[in-house]
């Protein structure tokens, strides 16, 4: 269906974003829970367009 192709490209340029971020893309965090925290972080900030 056409919706997945669409939501599959929203996803792609949310991680394209995301990765923008030295901490997401290196993943320096060494626990899981940190890594969220750091991805939450710049989730945030890339919804309020910092």
């Amino acid at each position: 269906p056409q919706w997945v192709y669409r939501n599959r490209h929203l996803v792609e340029n949310l991680w394209a974003r995301l990765k923008e971020w030295r901490a997401v893309a290196t993943r320096y965090e060494k626990t899981a829970t940190s890594f969220l925290a750091v991805l939450h972080l710049a989730a945030a900030a890339d919804w309020i367009k910092i």
